[in-house]
């Protein structure tokens, strides 16, 4: 098996080593340093800007508009803060429904999280049993991806599955083994 090594241009510099520009200055990156970081700095920033914050950016300036979600988003007039009014004097669930995402939050901020920290050091710790200690607190990770699996068995099951049955291929006796 031959190896081909491509010797590096003559012009290019080494890693580290300053380019000058045309105005005087210096680059620790070259051009392709440059390309090559514009593209993995651009693509996720694309897709944050798109998936996060065009929608979040939307709905805001929906919310102060009279569009209730069906029909054309063209067709939707600004209310400006009657929708807010409304929300926090004539919509009965949203006080409820706000005191409990503070308990939540506290809940969260409070009690879950430095417990789970305390637990996560003390595992971390050399004692007597940790490795089944670790085992007991992953278990419910790996439990949930069994059960998972096994309800998408028994949906998927060419004699009981629920595929099967919906499409009639049971009483037909076409059976399907998806898996």
């Amino acid at each position: 098996m031959a190896t081909s090594i491509t010797p590096a241009r003559e012009d290019s510099p080494e890693a580290g080593e300053l380019v000058p520009t045309r105005r005087g200055g210096y680059h620790v990156l070259t051009r392709y340093d440059r390309r090559v970081l514009m593209v993995m700095v651009g693509i996720p920033l694309l897709l944050d800007v798109l998936l996060i914050w065009w929608p979040t950016v939307s709905s805001i300036l929906l919310s102060f508009t009279n569009w209730d979600g069906v029909g054309s988003v063209t067709a939707q007039n600004f209310i400006g803060l009657k929708n807010y009014q409304f929300m926090f004097s004539g919509y009965t669930l949203f006080w409820p429904a706000f005191l409990h995402n503070i308990i939540w939050l506290a809940w969260l901020a409070l009690i879950a999280t430095p417990v789970g920290i305390f637990f996560a050091v003390l595992l971390d710790r050399d004692i007597r049993g940790t490795g089944f200690y670790q085992s007991v607190f992953f278990l419910p990770v790996v439990l949930s991806l069994v059960v998972v699996g096994f309800i998408w068995e028994l949906q998927f099951s060419p004699t009981e599955g629920f595929i099967n049955n919906a499409f009639g291929l049971v009483k037909s006796g076409k059976l399907i083994d998806w898996l």
